[in-house]
């Protein structure tokens, strides 16, 4: 299957481990040595006068790409953004304070 960018950024990316969407996609990684996508950024929870970092989400976190969204496996945890060593699955930022 290929797919633009422009249609990456349309679709909504919704975390299937608790459901909830984290946005539209703003930004794609690319390896310039490797030539691969690895990864898409989606903006992370924004409140007034707080602002958090972008949400990296490696493209091996990716669990389908469809018509109308694109599912990721994320963790949430306050330690922050981390990839999890023994099964490949991401974390990113708890925002519940």
């Amino acid at each position: 299957m290929d797919i633009t960018f422009g249609e990456l950024k349309c679709k909504e990316v919704i975390n299937t481990v608790n459901g909830k969407r984290l946005g539209r996609i703003t930004d794609m990684v690319i390896s310039c040595q490797t030539c691969k996508v690895t990864g898409l950024v989606v903006p992370n929870d924004r409140r007034l006068f707080k602002s958090k970092d972008d949400v990296f989400i490696p493209w091996r976190n990716i669990v389908k790409i469809g018509d109308d969204c694109i599912l990721v496996r994320l963790y949430e945890t306050r330690a922050g953004f981390q990839p999890c060593p023994d099964d490949g699955t991401a974390y990113i930022q708890g925002g519940g304070e």
